[in-house]
């Protein structure tokens, strides 16, 4: 049995209304730059705090020399984070 135009045409147009549907579903789910900002500087927070009970826990010389780059390094990362946040008037 042969199946009709319209049958092809209204099977494209459900085709294309479920695209629709699942595109507009992918772009709901991007994240915006404020909220981009904010998770690094939520994570570079985490990062840094991360570092500051690394360093109260080594003994080693070695050790605690790098842990204090380490914690250095993570807090300047944090600061400049909120300076960039801060100048895009970000809350």
């Amino acid at each position: 049995m042969e199946k009709s135009r319209n049958y092809y045409k209204e099977k494209a147009q459900r085709i294309i209304e479920y695209v629709d549907i699942l595109s507009k579903k992918f772009k709901t789910k991007e994240k915006s730059e404020e909220e981009k900002i904010l998770d690094n500087i939520r994570k570079a927070h985490e990062e840094w705090k991360n570092k500051e009970k690394y360093f109260e826990s080594v003994t080693d010389p070695d050790l605690v020399d790098h842990a204090i780059y380490e914690l250095e390094a993570s807090k300047i990362k944090y600061i400049y984070l909120l300076k960039k946040a801060k100048e895009r008037k970000i809350r």
